[in-house]
């Protein structure tokens, strides 16, 4: 009856949030409008375009982010207005986010700031600049980022999702003013934007009313991928003894987001969940992994994902060890326990894991800015956004059966993308990582 009781509970607390599906118009002007509605007492208002850095190209690699910079500059200007700002880069998208208890106000920064191309020589200097350090300090400092988008340039390489989303040194130092304009200019167009709104007490009629009278797109045609971004199994690795850990990952193709295992992949990613040897509560999740790496003390932190693109997805999983002479046992285990979901996950840690992938979605779309990023990306791969209890209803629909099918088709015996960085000496060949994909049956 307790258990019974918490279900009921854990239901109705992250339904009564945001089960409403969001509502959407497609203007004459060929932008999409669109509103969901959260608990925040006040109205996110953000203009999300199809473009981040997949649309750029080895030489303006970075641009999205000093034009994101650009819009956040004024935050001064913004807060004397009432206006919080928020701008994110994503692999297919860029968003623009205002925040106030005033529409028209977020509307008109949103129009002056991304839509005016108005950028003079010394903000793109001082811009360029604190972009360029930014991104100085992600390489210096944060590895396990820095192995993630190394993944993803060995594992789409010389296709758009190769190019990283903070850009490289290399490309900012030689990016110029006009870089950004024609950027801006080719992707910032109604036909490949789409305005989102969220908040408690925003109507859609009065948005899409208020949107048309003060948001001038520029027309053009949407701007088109030269190539289809698709997987290839290899790796990238950066020895480097001098740091104190190695931080590595692995992946298999995953699924894009028009896929019908798009759910599936994230529930399989969960049956492994995330570990921090730090946090006592880490380790006590029933998890099968968790339970061995945590006795052989093998690793710090581990973290499985389910990540999904237009064309194509990694499904995979990243690690920190200080443990670095027993990265090849830490593979094993982990690869071993992928085999398990094609022959033998059970019904328990199914369900456990859905419980736990509805926690952190619900958790996720509490939030105005990641609800506009969530509908603004989806609605751009031409992929329908779903309401938080459709979700809930596609994730609880998921059985052992369907686990079994997506790891059959996506895991088993597939190639693989690694990459790694620090003391990785044990990170063994890629031929050896290759054959635990699979195991012998009979």
């Amino acid at each position: 009856m307790l258990r019974a009781s918490t279900q009921s509970l854990f239901k109705r607390t992250f339904t009564s949030q945001t089960s409403a599906k969001a509502t959407v118009t497609k203007l004459s002007n060929g932008v999409t409008v669109a509103t969901q509605p959260s608990t925040s007492p006040v109205s996110s208002v953000g203009v999300v375009f199809g473009s981040g850095a997949s649309a750029e190209n080895p030489y303006n690699n970075g641009v999205s982010q000093v034009l994101s910079n650009v819009f956040i500059k004024d935050d001064l200007k913004a807060v004397s207005k009432g206006l919080q700002l928020e701008s994110f880069v994503g692999k297919e998208y860029q968003s623009f986010i205002s925040t106030s208890s005033s529409i028209d106000a977020s509307l008109e920064f949103l129009q002056s700031e991304i839509l005016s191309n108005e950028i003079s020589d010394s903000v793109f200097s001082s811009l360029k600049e604190q972009t360029l350090k930014a991104t100085e300090n992600y390489e210096t400092n944060n590895h396990q980022g820095r192995v993630l988008q190394h993944l993803h340039a060995a594992a789409f390489q010389n296709t758009p999702l190769a190019l990283p989303t903070v850009g490289t040194v290399e490309s900012l130092i030689n990016l110029e003013k006009s870089d950004l304009l024609d950027f801006a200019s080719s992707q910032y167009v109604g036909s490949n934007a789409i305005v989102v709104g969220s908040g408690s007490n925003l109507k859609h009629d009065e948005l899409v009313s208020k949107v048309e009278k003060l948001l001038k797109f520029s027309n053009g045609a949407k701007p088109e991928l030269t190539k289809k971004s698709t997987f290839l199994g290899s790796e990238i690795r950066l020895r480097d003894d001098t740091l104190p850990k190695a931080w590595f990952s692995i992946a298999a193709e995953g699924v894009p987001l028009s896929s019908p295992y798009y759910y599936v992949s994230q529930v399989a990613a969960k049956v492994f969940g995330d570990y921090v040897a730090t946090e006592p509560l880490s380790r006590l999740q029933g998890i099968k992994l968790i339970d061995q790496v945590n006795e052989y003390g093998i690793v710090d932190k581990y973290s499985h994902f389910s990540k999904s693109y237009k064309d194509s997805g990694l499904w995979g999983f990243s690690a920190e060890t200080s443990n670095f002479v027993q990265i090849d046992d830490l593979v094993h285990f982990t690869l071993k326990q992928w085999n398990r979901l094609t022959i033998s996950v059970t019904d328990l840690e199914v369900s456990r894991a859905k419980q736990s992938l509805k926690l952190q979605i619900a958790s996720e779309l509490n939030s105005n800015a990641k609800i506009i990023n969530e509908i603004g990306s989806k609605s751009l791969a031409s992929v329908e956004s779903k309401s938080l209890d459709e979700i809930f209803e596609a994730i609880d629909a998921i059985s052992v059966k369907d686990i079994k099918t997506f790891a059959s088709e996506h895991l088993w015996d597939r190639d693989i993308a690694i990459s790694g960085a620090g003391q990785i000496e044990d990170l063994f060949d890629y031929g050896r990582i290759r054959n635990e994909m699979s195991m012998m049956r009979w």
